[in-house]
């Protein structure tokens, strides 16, 4: 597969996960779990094979960068499973 071919498919699966996130928050009795799921699958495959074309180091710093921005080392775990919300 072409690195055009490749990069086009994450934007495909990104913008379909954007799309069943907001199903999601704008429909809350539906449930949208598996669909979820299955595109932060999709996501995850093809951002693995666009990510390696790139300074892995870098990713890696600004990601510790957000982490410490964000204060997310504190949270362990902030989904509500029961509700099947963040």
């Amino acid at each position: 597969m072409t690195k055009d071919r490749t990069t086009l498919k994450l934007i495909e699966e990104l913008n379909e996960l954007a799309t069943v996130l907001l199903q999601n928050y704008n429909k809350p009795k539906k449930e949208f779990t598996l669909e979820i799921q299955d595109e932060i699958a999709d996501v995850k495959l093809w951002l693995n094979i666009v990510e390696k074309r790139y300074d892995e180091e870098y990713i890696n710093n600004r990601i510790e960068g957000k982490k410490k921005k964000y204060k997310l080392n504190e949270y362990k775990d902030d989904f509500d499973y029961e509700n099947g919300m963040c």
